[in-house]
């Protein structure tokens, strides 16, 4: 074994350093001359304290599945386990980069452990979220009043936020843009079109077309 030190060779109890995940073979002889010596022979395996652990940056995705990112341990072995959430299946658990797939909607904390005994070992958590599809927006039926106000009547989403906006026709209000049945009012006369847009970051947003014609009297 290269590179190591005996303090104090003649001590039984001598301390003794050498490089990190080396093995060395260190004698003891005692001697007494004439008689022939006894030597006996034990190993000291300096084992490397384990690559710090890195389980990557927290992902929040529209997918059911991804690839995780930890470091490759340079020293010990990695293995992926699941720290909290249902319903998570990891690929490769002994891969830095595996793959892991979910329940939309379930919160997973994942964890990186680096070992090499008989070191202590290193860890770190990571969060995935896989996000449920948005709701598909459904603005209503298109509506005829005679009057200057109506109630919209766009669905309510299960997955993500809706809002109104007034894509064409001036003088038009919603009186909640974030309410799917909220109130119209706008000039007499006056054909707008209002989109509901249901909106659920990171997946794409969804929308759909309504149009309100406000008859005047006759």
């Amino acid at each position: 074994g290269a590179g190591g030190s005996i303090a104090t060779p003649g001590s039984a109890s001598s301390g003794f350093s050498g490089l990190a995940n080396t093995t060395y073979t260190l004698r003891w002889t005692v001697a007494n001359p004439p008689c022939a010596s006894s030597t006996d022979d034990v190993l000291v395996t300096f084992v490397g304290a384990p690559t710090t652990a890195n389980a990557g940056p927290d992902q929040v995705l529209c997918a059911t599945s991804t690839t995780l990112a930890a470091n490759a341990p340079a020293v010990g072995t990695g293995l992926w386990s699941i720290v909290s959430g249902a319903g998570g299946s990891i690929g490769t658990p002994g891969s830095a980069s595996s793959g892991f797939s979910g329940t939309p909607g379930v919160l997973y904390v994942l964890r990186w452990t680096i070992s090499n005994p008989p070191c202590a070992a290193s860890t770190d958590d990571v969060q995935i979220y896989f996000t449920p599809a948005t709701t598909v927006s459904n603005a209503g039926p298109n509506q005829t009043i005679c009057g200057t106000s109506a109630f919209l009547a766009g669905n309510a989403p299960s997955n993500g936020t809706g809002t109104w906006s007034i894509i064409a026709g001036s003088g038009g209000n919603v009186t909640n843009p974030a309410n799917e049945n909220s109130q119209f009012t706008g000039n007499a006369n006056t054909t707008y079109t209002l989109r509901w847009t249901i909106a659920n970051s990171p997946c794409p947003t969804s929308i759909d077309d309504v149009v309100i014609t406000l008859t005047g009297a006759p």
